[in-house]
């Protein structure tokens, strides 16, 4: 384990804001993570742990604390009934794995390529896109507790999955440290959703999970901004679900707003409220603003800071509730929370 001292958050977050963090500590071990909590035990010193930054944001005061980097690597394959299980260090670069799941022919993650952060992380917000999220085939967990500094394994259904939720978002004291995922030889391409559907129509291969892969990389590419030009979390907030109700009130008043029931109401994409409704499709407020190509994706330029991407969130989530009177949620969360 290795610790540095005063390192800016803006560093190691994409968002690219937040003040400094008196201690940093890398942790490419289980037992690294384990020392790490004892230092910060040792020197009364708080602790959090970070991925790759990806779905925070670090505020401008900075952590007076000890931050845990986990970068745990491997990626080891085993059979299991049938199947194939890939067991993943927490620190191993989500997309790589995808990468490295699609060049041994294995389905399962190929629709959630592109997305930034760690695999540790991805747990935590269950991560998705294009139809298909984390718990679809994550098999277990293996965390710490650092509440008493032993391993713990979880299995999927323990891990309370939901939308961008997971039982470690309310126990902060589970530290992620490996993920297995339970994946298929023979697998059949997931293209319903409307991007994929429309690149099989335009005859983009898609029969392989790195043909599909590719593809997904190559939407997102267009959609989402360039992480070495701009700061961004990618998509800020949560798409809203609300009441049968609702949604019939505002399809009314707006005819073309998509829907897509389940069995809490119907799901709305914000995408489109902010877009369509609002015209907020590159708003612009100091050096934060919505994207060009994706209202949903807030990006910040160089100066900004945690206070403006907050009050511009803000703003954001009032103008939506005057229009529709629909509360919204950040998919991003304050660090440290």
């Amino acid at each position: 384990m290795s610790i540095q001292e005063n390192v800016p958050l803006s560093s190691l977050t994409t968002l690219r804001v937040g003040g400094r963090a008196r201690f940093v500590a890398e942790c490419r071990t289980k037992e690294d993570v384990q020392e790490a909590l004892l230092y910060a035990r040792e020197h009364s010193l708080p602790w959090s742990v970070l991925g790759e930054g990806s779905n925070v944001l670090a505020g401008d005061n900075g952590y007076q604390g000890i931050i845990l980097l986990v970068r745990i690597p491997g990626i080891t394959e085993t059979a299991h009934n049938g199947a194939v299980l890939l067991s993943v260090g927490a620190g191993v670069n989500w997309d790589t794995l995808v990468r490295d799941a699609a060049a041994r022919t294995l389905w399962g993650l190929e629709n959630l390529a592109g997305i930034p952060g760690t695999v540790g992380a991805a747990p935590v917000q269950n991560i998705g896109a294009y139809g298909a999220e984390v718990k679809d085939t994550l098999h277990e967990v293996h965390a710490i507790d650092a509440s008493t500094g032993k391993e713990r394994i979880f299995t999927n259904t323990e891990c309370a999955f939901g939308y961008r939720e997971s039982r470690f978002k309310k126990e902060p004291n589970l530290i992620i440290t490996s993920v297995s995922f339970l994946l298929s030889k023979d697998g059949t391409p997931q293209v319903g959703y409307k991007d994929l559907a429309n690149a099989l129509a335009e005859g983009v291969d898609l029969s392989s999970p790195e043909s599909i892969g590719d593809a997904v990389r190559a939407i997102r590419t267009r959609k989402f901004p360039d992480l070495t030009q701009v700061g961004t979390a990618g998509s800020f907030f949560k798409n809203p679900t609300i009441s049968e109700e609702a949604y019939t009130s505002l399809k009314k008043r707006y005819p073309d707003l998509p829907g897509f029931p389940n069995e809490h109401g119907v799901k709305v994409p914000l995408a489109f409220i902010l877009d369509h409704v609002l015209n907020l499709r590159g708003y612009t407020e100091g050096n934060v603003s919505l994207f060009e190509r994706q209202p949903l994706v807030l990006v910040t330029q160089d100066g900004a800071t945690a206070d403006e991407v907050d009050a511009f969130a803000h703003s954001v989530a009032e103008r939506v509730m005057r229009a529709t009177g629909i509360k919204i949620e950040r998919e991003v969360r304050n660090f440290p929370s």
